[in-house]
């Protein structure tokens, strides 16, 4: 890493993308006072994998989150009617997550602002991909860390 600057470093490149898309959402969101945390969740308990409901450490691996912060944002969500806990009828000692269909309906109605954050990284994705400078993935990541700032905040909605 000798000569390279913090903000050149990959680590930093993926961190950096991850809390503007984090931003992004976040003000997307805002109208509806629902955390990315509570998004993550819904999109987790949607997945084809999750029709039997997730423990709370599937979740908590899957959306990057400890324990403790995901019993609070769980809570919230069952305090909003967005999803529920069951006992797991394999053992029920173990408790699953579900989707309620408020909260299957919420994120039906997010989708299309979520497709379009992901269709604007894959036109980034493919502009880069056609230029025919070579790039190495620090310098990719700059461009898609880039490309927030050159086109001001994305708005969706």
């Amino acid at each position: 890493m000798s000569g390279e600057s913090l903000q050149t470093t990959i680590g930093f490149l993926v961190a950096n993308l991850n809390r503007q898309l984090e931003r992004e959402l976040e003000e997307n969101l805002r109208p509806l006072k629902l955390p990315v945390d509570q998004l993550r969740v819904l999109q987790t308990l949607a997945s084809d994998d999750a029709a039997d409901g997730l423990s709370m450490s599937e979740i908590a691996r899957t959306i990057l989150i400890d324990a403790s912060t995901l019993t609070k944002v769980i809570d919230r969500m069952i305090s909003d009617s967005l999803v529920y806990r069951a006992a797991d009828p394999a053992d029920r000692r173990r408790v699953r997550v579900l989707l309620t269909q408020k909260g299957a309906a919420l994120l039906k109605t997010l989708r299309p602002m979520l497709d379009r954050q992901e269709e604007e990284l894959r036109r980034t994705f493919d502009v880069l991909m056609d230029d025919p400078t070579p790039r190495n993935f620090a310098e990719l990541l700059e461009h898609f860390c880039k490309r927030s700032c050159d086109e001001g905040s994305v708005h969706w909605q």
